[in-house]
């Protein structure tokens, strides 16, 4: 396989390879990459469900250098892993549990439900209000990359003008993650220290005045000696860029997915509001933002009758476990009514996403919002295109018309 994963077919289209290999090798070697991929949904599960045996401390034990790197630059990845390892995703137990403590309550479904549905309702219908009388629109520019950032912002309490900076360097820090470009750690540097300038203001603020939002709450926990200033900075960020980056792709993927499946786009729009729920979960499932992700083997670990050694990468990758036959029937069906549906699209075990309620929710309005306003909705293009990043599956752009 090699670098497969990122040639510009497997970017576009990875199922095939990935079913494949779930298939005939399902705990595989790639020597071009220097990881295991492994593909099955009982391997995927019982990797995230075993933190002690695979580490989330990918920039502490790694380092991410499986990609050509400018040689200026290799001094900025032990700079980045020194911000990274506070993220709550960056870290293991006991450590885990401490930083995600603090953002649980938050990030619960009734707090979300109570507090945030109806912004998030409104601020979809908003975003659509702008283009119904056009007739068209481009899902990724005028829904999908606003919706999300608007909310975690606004859950962090950052002002209205202070947020297109924010954005910019939000898509700088993820370089390190999701590009294939050798200058990505000097753009994610970049990103991390722009942000971290404009955010001590905003935390020196709440020191003196608390506040009820978000990064108040990172700031009380900072204020009592729960948190340190390093890890309000990396988690107040980690929460901007985990914020919007998968959910635009939830819905964008998503999106795409029920206009090339029209019998489960009109069974959508005949029930809205009794379908979102199930139809965001196979959206999940079918299309995942986030195919692929990383560990760090802590000890020697046999899968499947392969020996991986401690400190070595394994990639699970997610895309291929949702599509796993032996746990879903007909699983290259793409079917709005699917239930059960045991996705891993948002992880399991401790590292369950923590954001996981708040990307449903926003989904959920999203594409009850398209069915209902927008019955005709079709895609304006006949072919669509993807960015050439790793770790999401990310389109460039996915124009829709309903004139």
């Amino acid at each position: 396989m090699n670098a497969s994963l990122f040639s510009e077919n497997t970017i576009a289209d990875p199922f095939p390879l990935l079913n494949r290999l779930r298939e005939e090798d399902p705990v595989h070697w790639d020597a071009g990459l220097g990881t295991w991929l492994v593909t099955r949904h009982e391997d995927v599960s019982y990797l995230l469900r075993h933190p002690e045996l695979f580490s989330s401390e990918i920039y502490v034990r790694d380092g991410g250098l499986d990609l050509p790197l400018d040689a200026a630059d290799r001094p900025l990845v032990d700079w980045c892993a020194s911000f990274r390892r506070h993220e709550v995703i960056q870290s293991d137990p006991p450590h885990h549990q401490r930083l995600r403590a603090e953002l649980r309550e938050r990030f619960s479904p009734r707090y979300l439900e109570t507090h945030w549905r109806d912004q998030v309702r409104g601020t979809v219908a908003r975003l659509l209000i702008r283009v119904e009388a056009t007739g068209r629109m481009d899902v990724m520019h005028d829904l999908a990359v606003r919706l999300p950032f608007i909310i975690i912002t606004e859950m962090l309490g950052i002002p209205t003008q202070d947020r297109e900076p924010l954005w910019e360097q939000a898509n700088n820090r993820l370089a390190s993650l999701m590009s294939l470009k050798a200058d990505r750690f000097r753009r994610s540097a970049e990103g991390i220290r722009i942000t971290s300038d404009y955010l001590e203001h905003q935390i020196d603020a709440r020191l003196e005045c608390p506040a009820p939002d978000l990064l108040g709450l990172l700031t009380e926990a900072e204020r009592v000696g729960r948190y340190s200033r390093e890890e309000v900075q990396a988690n107040a960020q980690l929460l901007i860029d985990a914020g919007f980056v998968t959910t635009i792709d939830l819905i964008c993927n998503g999106t795409l997915a029920l206009l090339r499946h029209r019998d489960q786009w009109e069974l959508l729009t005949a029930d809205p509001s009794g379908l979102s729920a199930s139809t965001t979960e196979e959206c999940l499932r079918f299309d995942p933002p986030v195919p692929l992700s990383y560990r760090i083997a802590t000890q020697d670990i046999e899968l499947r009758r392969r020996r991986i050694a401690q400190g070595q990468r394994v990639t699970w990758a997610i895309a291929a476990a949702n599509r796993d036959p032996r746990v879903f029937p007909m699983p290259d069906s793409f079917d709005v009514r699917r239930s059960p549906n045991r996705h891993l699209s948002l992880g399991a075990g401790i590292h369950f996403c923590l954001g996981q309620y708040l990307a449903r929710m926003e989904g959920q309005e999203v594409f009850s919002a398209l069915a209902s306003r927008f019955p005709a909705l079709r895609l304006a293009v006949d072919v669509v295109e993807y960015e050439a990043v790793r770790g999401v599956h990310h389109l460039k752009s996915l124009p829709v018309a309903w004139d």
